[in-house]
């Protein structure tokens, strides 16, 4: 049985598990959308970013198999798997949009709360923008 201590516990040592795991990625997020003060219309939506750490893994092709499927989302040769600490994400977590890591760009196409007992991830697929 998994109990609050254990919880506690997982929760704390997830820093040293991943501690030399990590790679300096930067997310981005959608800002609100401002409104025209006359109109009222929806006017620019920007983005903001923000900078983390994560732990990556590159979706190689492995022999003959350029895609596969993953929890119901197509992945292809050249997408890439991450997690970052949730707490670094929680207030723009629905407004997650892309992400760069290692000079290039990735769009966001999947995105999960994760976590035993309590969340403390979110787990993102993400496709190489060309």
């Amino acid at each position: 049985m998994l109990t609050p201590e254990d919880v506690e516990f997982m929760k704390k040592t997830r820093k040293e598990i991943v501690s030399h795991r990590e790679h300096p990625v930067t997310l981005f997020y959608a800002l609100e959308s401002e409104t025209d003060p006359v109109t009222g219309e929806p006017i620019g939506r920007g983005q903001g970013e923000i900078y983390t750490n994560a732990v990556v893994t590159e979706i190689a092709s492995q022999v003959k198999i350029d895609r596969y499927l993953s929890d119901g989302i197509e992945v292809e040769k050249g997408d890439i798997w991450f997690s970052v600490f949730i707490d670094d994400v929680i207030d723009i977590y629905d407004s997650l949009i892309k992400v760069r890591y290692t000079d290039k760009l990735y769009e966001i196409i999947s995105k999960d709360k994760k976590g035993i007992g309590e969340r403390n991830r979110a787990e993102c697929v993400g496709r190489l923008i060309t």
